[in-house]
């Protein structure tokens, strides 16, 4: 369980988490959440602090019977909505690490092709 954000579940549940990023106001935030992990990838949480669609949040796995600690995962707000009771609810779009700029530019140099 303790690479559990970092792969796909095989199965839906709940997972106690930290959730910490920016919030609509420009104010850092950290909140204890659950993590809806639904059917294929599809990850939702509920947060007190109103959040922008696209913005960046960090989620850990809290473990209680693990010595090990889990690391933030970097998600985007795919989907944002407001509930009811004031809650935010997130749909989660896991980021991935752009390659650097030097790298997509060697790539593209050597994917040209020359005509004569």
């Amino acid at each position: 369980m303790d690479f559990l954000l970092g792969q796909e579940a095989a199965s839906t549940g709940s997972y106690p988490v930290e959730v910490s990023g920016w919030d609509a106001s420009d104010a850092f935030f950290v909140e204890k959440t659950t993590l809806n992990w639904c059917r294929g990838d599809e990850k939702e949480i509920s947060l007190r602090s109103p959040v922008h669609k696209d913005a960046v949040v960090f989620v850990r796995l809290l473990q209680q019977f693990s010595r090990a600690e889990s690391f933030p995962i970097a998600y985007q707000a795919d989907g944002v909505k407001t509930a009811g009771d004031g809650r935010t609810l997130i749909r989660l779009a896991r980021l991935h690490p752009r390659a650097p700029f030097k790298e997509t530019v060697g790539a593209a140099a050597a994917s040209r092709t020359k005509v004569a």
